[in-house]
């Protein structure tokens, strides 16, 4: 048996749906990602031109180090805290993704179209 496009596009119609919307899903939550970094970098750089001031201004070996154990102690604390919302973020965008797929498929397939009630 044969089928003709009418019926092939019915066939793939919620697959390509769920698709869709995955896709539109992913694209929102990478802007979400991207947005956080792109903060999280512009902090960062006025962090690291403060300790470059600082290394500039010490004036003996014990300043200098004080001014690296801060900078490093402040860098972990950041990058770490940063880590954590971004796998938070990732976390949220992939179970939303994957819930959207899934339920695209079967809204798709509850749903007429307009040559489906024509041809009925």
């Amino acid at each position: 048996m044969l089928f003709g496009p009418a019926q092939s596009f019915t066939i793939w119609e919620p697959f390509v749906a769920g698709v869709l919307k995955a896709n539109a899903q992913a694209q929102e939550a990478c802007g979400m990602v991207a947005g956080e970094w792109q903060a999280f970098v512009a902090h960062r750089l006025q962090e690291d031109m403060d300790f470059v001031q600082r290394l500039a201004g010490s004036r003996t070996p014990e300043q200098f180090l004080a001014a690296h154990t801060v900078f490093w102690q402040k860098a972990t604390q950041d990058y770490s805290k940063e880590f954590t919302t971004i796998s938070k973020l990732l976390g949220r965008a992939t179970s939303k993704v994957t819930q959207g797929s899934q339920a695209a498929p079967v809204e798709v397939s509850k749903e007429e179209w307009h040559w489906q009630r024509a041809a009925a």
